[in-house]
């Protein structure tokens, strides 16, 4: 070998250094204007969203120039507040409802859509996958009408067909009006990411359990929902989270009401701050809602036996 082979030999290690570093740099460049975005628009406001927690700041008035700090008032007032106690309570239901049925709604649509030959298989990943891509306010709009009042409402007009009387749903049912949505609205994520989970299980384990004897009902249970655990209890936190600070679908189609019957704690919030502006008071219910989150999610990690 040659001395300037040898050189070159021994300059290996160095460039790859060289090349990581400069390639760890142009990573970097990159990411600046996401981190510096992400910076500015969250962990600014959120920064400041737990200081005038402890203000009386308020939106219109003479605090809204001159507040002051107030400590624990806010928390000690909330606390005392039944509406709160009882937007908790509704938020948990919410939760516990949406997270059973979308479970269901996706699990059996990711076992369809698992099966190699099945007729009207684009069919049915279109129709479950189609409300995630619809805006927000175009959901709510499509529901207004769908549980619009007397005969105007579509679902009015379906039961009509067979006799029923026109329903008030969003009164009548408010809470199940909400949950039935949120079912067609989400279900598809779970769908998603159950099928994922389902598609990563070996052919052979399966094989095995069918040899076995093995039955549908033992191969779900004891087979493949035991595998795909840990898909399972991400879907579960992401949602979670999610359905803690729902606002947008529910403020459209109820407000929060009948009176408070579907006053969650992303619509308590709301109306604490931008209805009787009090955003310190509205601050502090958020910031109860951001750790009741937290909870959640160190529960599931937990679960998902996640070092933290």
């Amino acid at each position: 070998m040659t001395r300037s082979a040898a050189c070159c030999i021994a300059a290996l290690p160095r460039i790859g250094v060289i090349m990581t570093h400069t390639q760890n740099r142009t990573l970097l460049l990159f990411l600046v204007p996401a981190l510096l975005m992400l910076f500015v628009f969250t962990v600014i406001p959120s920064l400041w969203a737990v200081y005038v927690s402890f203000t009386d700041l308020a939106l219109a008035g003479p605090k809204a120039l001159d507040y002051t700090f107030v400590g624990l008032k806010n928390y000690n007032k909330l606390f005392a507040d039944r509406a709160f106690h009882n937007s908790i309570l509704l938020t948990i239901q919410y939760t516990v409802f949406t997270n059973i049925g979308q479970f269901t709604l996706g699990l059996i649509a990711a076992l369809i859509l698992n099966r190699r030959k099945v007729w009207g298989q684009g069919f049915l990943l279109a129709v479950i996958v189609l409300p995630m891509v619809i805006p927000g306010i175009t959901q709510a709009l499509i529901w207004s009408s769908m549980l619009g009042a007397k005969e105007l409402g579509t679902l009015n007009r379906m039961i009509a067909v067979v006799g029923f009387d026109p329903v008030i749903w969003t009164r009548t049912y408010p809470m199940l009006s909400i949950v039935l949505v949120n079912f067609w609205n989400n279900s598809g994520f779970a769908m998603i990411l159950f099928l994922a989970g389902l598609e990563s299980i070996p052919k052979e384990v399966l094989e095995s359990a069918t040899i076995d004897g093995a039955n549908g009902w033992q191969m779900l249970t004891r087979i493949k929902l035991p595998l795909i655990r840990y898909v399972v209890l991400l879907w579960l936190l992401l949602n979670t989270i999610g359905c803690l600070g729902t606002f947008d679908l529910v403020f459209s189609l109820t407000r929060g009401g009948p009176g408070n019957a579907t006053e969650l704690l992303g619509i308590y919030i709301y109306n604490q701050g931008f209805q009787f502006f009090e955003l310190g008071y509205g601050s502090a219910a958020a910031m109860v809602m951001l750790v009741i989150s937290l909870i959640f999610a160190f529960f599931y990690l937990r679960l998902m036996r996640v070092e933290l």
